[in-house]
């Protein structure tokens, strides 16, 4: 792997040349940027790279028995733009408190590796991008009546850097890819409108060998988008696969079980039974290719694997630095910054941290392959793709539109179906239905998608809201 960019990390340099009183901290980051955006088969646009040194200095200013939070990002490191960001914090402090008498920072980490840099990448990154962005277009060229309308492929390779008043340094670097993807298909029978499938993933590493394994799948979605129809309406077995899961689990689960909805009396108490028996859930700040995966969280906390649910039940939760003084309780490393999907790769130095989930873990179950679970599911609904499930974090309700799914008969995959909604409640009160506490198989092939890994999931019953009636053939 190349050498950092800089004998001295970003928040080393901005530590060494600020005076402020203790406590304060530095989160700096050197980031590069590559870009390949393609309109059909064609790529376009070529950038790279895009270089942004910066830096987000946060004070805590304690005044009786709460504390005042203050927060200034800067690109500008000389000394005298270094002292009006320190002083602009220490002033935000002096307005805002948060209910604990001092903050704990940490003043050592550890520096075990963990699996977030694509070497490859790091070292060649647009010969490696031009090589992925031609393996991912290339079966198009074998695929009749379907091809890529648009796309983009983003790349960042990061030296990420925290210092603070304790003593605490330490630095390490990561790799992340954006990968967008809009699939059209068309032909067939006259009359029909063209059909789509959109691709929006994010990974710590890119293989170009294997970039276009799952492009016939793609353009096979996008044709049955074309031919679906609109789903029954009723209370049904619902089939979730991963890449459903991760925009719907983590958003709440990495809420609902932190120490900000302790502070709200959100946070449901230990041993609450709020899944089915056969739920395991964990959070691991160590995961390989987690894209939130690191030697420590963005607050300088050592990462590493905790348990959330057990046999359906409230096993831990998870702290901040501000939530663990408030508390008075060790910080869990789960302090992250930028945590919308935009963010993640991108300016995160701008951002003040926030709890929440590194890597959740569904452990796989005994309901075998998603084969299985559909036979297990007799009767219901294969969702492949729901269009913004809006999950929100207080309430734990979520609901999209289908993009498109598949009919379950007799538990045998069957005709595509696409339109009305499919919605529910991730976590809820003891008793109350719930996506997780009507879990009734769980799969044993788990997938790693954005901030989840977990196996395909078989939900009885959720709400589907379409145009035929249940059960209707």
């Amino acid at each position: 792997m190349s050498a950092p960019s800089s004998a001295t990390p970003v928040s080393f340099r901005v530590a060494d040349k600020l005076h402020l009183e203790a406590p304060w901290e530095v989160f700096g980051e050197r980031a590069r940027r590559y870009e390949l955006h393609f309109n059909g088969r064609v790529v376009e646009v070529v950038r790279g790279p895009l270089v942004v040194e910066g830096y987000g200095i946060r004070v805590f200013r304690p005044h009786g028995e709460r504390t005042g939070i203050g927060f200034q990002a800067s690109t500008d490191s000389k000394e005298s733009g270094i002292t009006m960001s320190g002083d602009d914090a220490t002033q935000i402090a002096a307005h805002s408190d948060f209910p604990t008498k001092q903050v704990n920072l940490p003043s050592a980490s550890t520096t075990d590796p963990v699996d977030v840099v694509d070497t490859q990448l790091w070292e060649a990154p647009l010969p490696r991008l031009r090589a992925y962005v031609n393996a991912l277009l290339a079966p198009f060229d074998a695929i009749k009546d379907a091809t890529p309308s648009f796309g983009s492929v983003r790349a960042t390779l990061s030296e990420t850097s925290i210092a603070n008043s304790a003593g605490l340094r330490v630095t390490y670097p990561h790799t992340t890819v954006t990968i967008e993807l809009a699939v059209k298909a068309f032909g067939g029978p006259e009359g029909a409108a063209p059909g789509e499938y959109w691709v929006n993933q994010l990974v710590r590493r890119i293989d170009p060998d294997h970039a276009g394994d799952p492009v016939p799948s793609w353009c096979q979605y996008a044709q049955d988008a074309r031919r679906a129809q609109a789903p029954p309406t009723g209370e049904l077995p619902v089939v979730l696969p991963a890449h459903v899961l991760a925009g719907i689990l983590p958003s709440v689960v990495g809420f609902r079980l932190t120490g900000g909805a302790r502070l709200r009396e959100l946070a449901p108490a230990s041993g609450t039974t709020i899944g089915a028996p056969a739920v395991n859930i964990h959070d691991d700040g160590r995961f390989p290719w987690g894209p939130s995966s690191g030697p420590v969280d963005d607050e300088g906390v050592t990462t590493r694997k905790r348990p959330l649910i057990a046999s359906g039940q409230v096993s831990e939760i998870m702290y901040d630095l501000l939530h663990a003084s408030a508390f008075e309780v060790p910080a869990t490393g789960n302090g992250f910054r930028g945590v919308s999907f935009g963010y993640r790769d991108w300016l995160r130095f701008t951002h003040s941290p926030t709890t929440a989930c590194s890597t959740l873990v569904v452990e796989p179950g005994t309901g075998g392959s998603d084969a299985e679970l559909a036979e297990i599911a007799g009767d219901g609904i294969w969702l492949q793709q729901l269009g913004w499930a809006n999950p929100d974090p207080i309430s734990g309700a979520f609901g999209g539109e289908i993009r498109i799914g598949f009919r379950i008969r007799n538990g045998k995959i069957a005709e595509p179906v696409r339109g009305g909604t499919i919605g529910g409640t991730v976590m809820s009160q003891p008793g109350t239905p719930s996506l997780l506490s009507c879990i009734a198989a769980i799969g044993s092939r788990p997938s790693l998608v954005d901030d989840l890994s977990s196996p395909t999931l078989l939900v009885k019953p959720l709400t589907v809201a379409g145009d035929a009636a249940s059960g209707s053939t």
